[in-house]
């Protein structure tokens, strides 16, 4: 039997950003995000062959290396499935085309992914919230330089099960 990972495409915050994400999370109820798993998902790709992890590799180096200036400068909460997240007010057009030339790729490769069309990048803070964290925050410049290619898996320890997640390749971006 063939060997599957659970994996996606993130941009990986610095420890700056992941620090001041961690100082947000005291404003959300429910079970935190452990900090070193903070990210925005680019791309999930869900259950796939370990085989094609260096395909996925080698579409990683292809994208653009230009890193994005983000603000995060909003918290909400998607009630469905009990999240409360931190985002941006405004996408920047960098990330939009980042997540486009993502999915191209992907597509040309006929590698299955989420292709759902409502790309809304987030963080994710908390889950089994409820609620949408408090105003007032200060914003979070982040200047995204990690793109990643993560493995998720569950982990188990003294606390019990939880996701862990490990970077398997790293595209850094530079410039402006």
């Amino acid at each position: 039997m063939e060997k599957t990972l659970r994996l996606f495409y993130a941009l990986w915050p610095d420890d700056a950003t992941r620090d001041a994400l961690a100082a947000w999370q005291f404003a959300v109820s429910g079970k935190k995000v452990p900090p070193q798993n903070l990210h925005i998902t680019l791309v999930f790709l869900g259950n796939q062959p370990a085989r094609i992890v260096p395909e996925l590799t080698r579409i990683l180096a292809t994208l653009p290396a230009h890193a994005i200036s983000l603000k995060l400068d909003d918290m909400g909460y998607f009630a469905h499935n009990r999240i409360s997240w931190a985002g941006m007010k405004h996408r920047p057009a960098r990330l939009v085309q980042l997540h486009h030339r993502l999915t191209t790729a992907l597509q040309e490769k006929n590698i299955a992914f989420d292709n759902r069309n409502d790309f809304k990048p987030h963080i994710t803070l908390a889950r089994h919230s409820n609620r949408a964290g408090i105003p007032d925050l200060k914003p979070i410049t982040w200047h995204a330089k990690h793109l990643v290619l993560v493995k998720s898996r569950l982990q188990q320890d003294k606390k019990g099960t939880h996701q862990q997640y490990l970077p398997l390749a790293e595209r850094l971006l530079t410039g402006s």
